[in-house]
């Protein structure tokens, strides 16, 4: 037998012994090694389904959130039109309302001037009376006149 021979034989046997006293050792540590990485496994699984539903409801979110923006904008435009339509209405009736106030002051003010001619034609009417029967009335003849009205003055008021 050669050393080399009885090395391996020994260690063969060194093997086979600590294969058989440790082999529930060994083993039982592959086991929990196993059961570890499974563990984690799982868990890895499981955060990840939950990752992918928190991903799908953040999506969904997302996605309403642009709808209701959308919606918003939509409301908004609509709104800003009515805005625009009841001010040009407004302004039409405000419009509407001065031309109104200035044709009645034209108006007034047409009266006044018509009322101010009439005035002034009255006077100047009277006047041109006075001149025409202060010449008149100027003189015997004049004096006649008076006498002749003064005299019938009592018939008339009776």
């Amino acid at each position: 037998m050669t050393p080399t021979l009885v090395v391996a034989i020994s260690l063969v046997i060194f093997l086979a012994l600590v294969w058989w006293k440790g082999r529930g050792a060994i083993l039982g540590m592959l086991d929990k090694r196993s059961d570890d990485i499974r563990r984690q496994i799982d868990e890895a699984k499981r955060l990840r389904e939950e990752a992918e539903k928190l991903y799908a409801d953040i999506a969904k979110k997302q996605q309403e959130a642009a709808q209701t923006a959308a919606d918003m904008v939509k409301e908004a435009q609509a709104q800003a039109i009515r805005i625009e339509r009841d001010a040009e209405a407004a302004l039409e009736q405000t419009i509407a309302r001065r031309r109104e106030q200035a044709l009645e002051k034209i108006a007034q003010a047409e009266a006044e001037a018509m009322r101010q001619v009439r005035a002034r034609a009255v006077d100047v009417a009277i006047e041109a009376t006075r001149a025409v029967l202060a010449e008149d009335m100027a003189g015997a003849q004049g004096q006649a006149a008076i006498d002749a009205a003064i005299a019938e003055l009592p018939q008339r008021l009776n």
